[in-house]
């Protein structure tokens, strides 16, 4: 079964005639929202356009929403049209709405700081030297760009009804949340000294911290996962390794989002007819772990995700 390029996709959306969008109304994602709203999946699948309209259409209703990037590559200032830094920023044209981008560079130069300010005050500048090489790593800005995102669930943030987390891709999220695994393991093995967490004392707090957050998204009640994907055989088989290896993290209230679905109406035309069986057919043969999840699709739609009306396209009835 061909598999459909989705960047080709959209150029034959736009020159053909043929074929037209249906559009979707989701039923599931936005009914009864968790406090938390975690979007997840590979690149390139529409997390940040489906994070982005989610909040967009609760703010549309009424609510209060904080819209969180943790992806160091976002273009969340570009679908907003509004400069973001690393503070709730108003979104002017979406009342009740504020976002963020976590900035991993930012997020480690403040972790170091706190890191160094928990040292004993008679502590030498060589170990202060010492401990401030070791926290100049990459499993450092892992660890402060987590922290960063704990401090977001730890936060009673009482001004907002939601907070939605649009992530970096699968893997460097997966790797965030396994975190706080790796950090109990750690501190069992190592009762002295300093690592890229920073020296040893005062990292049990740390590590309670990072447990109570992973309880939080493992709450049903509080926090919804969605799983984001294509409709193809390969961006499904990634979700499901996914939504297996975050229910073995205790996140198991899930739901599959699938982005870009096509329907031909054009039952002439062959191409647009053929795309839409690849994709049924990759969606009846999906695993069945995924298959059981309630889901979500959206349509495939003939123009950029960037502004306010394409994003609310995305909900449109």
């Amino acid at each position: 079964m061909i598999e459909v390029d989705q960047g080709w996709f959209g150029l034959y959306l736009l020159s053909s005639s043929e074929s037209e969008i249906v559009m979707t109304q989701t039923q599931q994602m936005l009914t009864n929202p968790t406090r938390y709203l975690f979007f997840t999946g590979k690149g390139g699948v529409g997390k940040t356009s489906l994070s982005c309209a989610s909040a967009i259409t609760l703010c549309d209703g009424g609510k209060q929403v904080l819209l969180v990037s943790t992806d160091p590559a976002s273009n969340l200032d570009e679908m907003l049209a509004t400069p973001l830094r690393d503070i709730p920023t108003p979104v002017p044209s979406v009342p009740g709405l504020y976002a963020m981008n976590i900035n991993p560079k930012a997020a480690a130069e403040d972790y170091r700081d706190r890191v160094l300010a928990q040292m004993a005050a008679n502590a030498s500048e060589s170990e202060r030297n010492t401990v401030r090489e070791q926290l100049s790593g990459a499993c450092t800005t892992e660890i402060a760009a987590f922290d960063a995102f704990v401090g977001l669930l730890a936060d009673d943030m009482s001004t907002v009804d939601h907070i939605i987390f649009d992530t970096a891709p699968t893997g460097h999220t997966l790797r965030l949340l396994s975190l706080p695994k790796a950090w109990t393991g750690f501190l069992e093995g190592n009762d002295r000294g300093a690592s890229c967490l920073g020296p040893h004392s005062g990292l049990k707090m740390q590590e309670a911290r990072f447990q109570k957050a992973l309880a939080c998204l493992g709450d049903e009640k509080r926090t919804r996962i969605v799983l984001v994907a294509r409709p193809d055989r390969s961006a499904l088989r990634e979700a499901s390794r996914t939504s297996g290896e975050l229910a073995a993290l205790g996140l198991k209230n899930q739901l599959l989002a699938i982005n870009g679905r096509f329907r031909a109406t054009k039952r002439d035309d062959p191409i647009a007819v053929g795309i839409e069986r690849a994709q049924s057919s990759a969606l009846s043969t999906m695993p069945v772990e995924l298959s059981r999840l309630p889901s979500d699709e959206f349509p495939m739609l003939p123009f950029d995700m960037v502004g306010l009306d394409a994003l609310r396209a995305l909900f449109a009835p």
